[in-house]
């Protein structure tokens, strides 16, 4: 009897600590922690508000923050796809995606996009900057609707659509992509066929033709301080201009960093203009220059990544001090309008982005 019992109690001790044991292993095995004894869940931290930053040029600074898991509510709130449109761009698959603001702009993207999150954000900042002060005034549970196209070069991606509905601006915000067939380069335009962006009129634009707007003053950069100019994403060989009359002080110092560049000092606007990452320069130190007159071609020299025009406009004085081009006093903006023969046509586009936005 003695040995019997003695054996019961070994086989329910040793099998009722294989039983404990097995969720901790299966935990482990599939990499994750065992569950703690007897917690006590806290209640949840309320998400941080978007921080206001300093006053600037409406730039905006697309953070990364730290991966955390997303709660299953967060998970409801994030849908994706992706189909193929025959209709458009020549049967190329386009996606949509469908999120909501959480903490910043690139930490809300990369929880939904494995790869290229980053550079996605980015684009999206692009578009918004020109509605508002995306560091200011972005919120928490703002949510963002997304038409794009993967690319096979750099850039990656291309947005074709992009719905904003902002919490603190109390209204929707839309971009949307089109190619009249008279312009070398597609443009976003808001509902009512309005260009979002703003453009420099007349013969003072440094630039005419041009993709698209990459950076304004202000805008950080990762290791700098802030940008100091104007990126214009141009191909390399196109004119460039002076915004002003004045007189040349000086061309292609500091070429490691700038490239070929030209340096306009304007007494009678009481600023200096520059034009950096150049191909060509065509005019000389001391040389007097009509406002409009071309002074070199644009390119990709000096230290930067892409071919595009780094355009600066700042005082004379000892502070000099960085202007926006397109709130500077002796500049004219304009926004381009879409031309009553392309109207169906862009109308016809518009649709083929909101079908895409109601596949999801």
């Amino acid at each position: 009897m003695f040995v019997l019992s003695l054996g019961l109690n070994i086989y329910f001790i040793f099998f009722e600590e294989r039983e404990l044991q097995a969720p901790v292993e299966i935990a482990q095995r599939a990499g994750e922690q065992p569950p703690p004894q007897e917690a006590i869940p806290e209640p949840a931290a309320p998400v941080a508000p978007v921080p206001a930053a300093k006053e600037s040029p409406p730039v905006a600074k697309a953070r990364l923050a730290a991966p955390r898991k997303t709660t299953a509510l967060e998970r409801v709130e994030v849908k994706r796809a992706s189909f193929s449109s025959l209709d458009y761009r020549d049967g190329k698959e386009i996606h949509a995606l469908h999120f909501k603001i959480r903490n910043s702009l690139t930490f809300s993207t990369c929880r939904i996009m494995q790869e290229g999150c980053e550079q996605m954000a980015a684009y999206i900042s692009r578009l918004l900057v020109w509605f508002f002060d995306v560091e200011r005034n972005m919120r928490n549970g703002d949510s963002v609707h997304l038409v794009y196209e993967k690319l096979d070069t750099d850039d990656r991606f291309k947005i074709l659509k992009l719905v904003y509905k902002s919490g603190f601006a109390g209204r929707t915000f839309q971009a949307n992509f089109y190619r009249a067939s008279e312009l070398d380069y597609g443009v976003y335009y808001d509902q009512d066929g309005k260009e979002i962006a703003r453009r420099i009129a007349g013969a003072a634009a440094p630039i005419h033709d041009y993709q698209e707007i990459t950076s304004l003053p202000g805008d950080f950069r990762r290791g700098h301080g802030g940008h100091a100019g104007t990126d214009f994403k141009a191909e390399v060989g196109t004119a460039i201009f002076a915004s002003f009359d004045g007189r040349v002080t000086r061309t292609n110092w500091n070429v490691r960093a700038n490239g070929y560049c030209v340096e306009i000092d304007h007494p009678r606007e009481g600023v200096k203009t520059l034009y950096l990452h150049l191909s060509r320069v065509k005019v000389k130190p001391g040389q007097f220059v009509k406002k409009g007159q071309q002074i070199a071609e644009s390119g990709n020299t000096g230290n930067t990544f892409a071919p595009h025009l780094h355009y600066e406009i700042k005082g004379r004085g000892k502070r000099k001090k960085i202007y926006n081009p397109f709130e500077f006093k002796h500049l004219t903006t304009i926004h381009r309008e879409i031309k009553a023969e392309h109207w169906e046509d862009f109308l016809r586009t518009v649709h083929l982005y909101d079908r895409a936005l109601d596949e999801i």
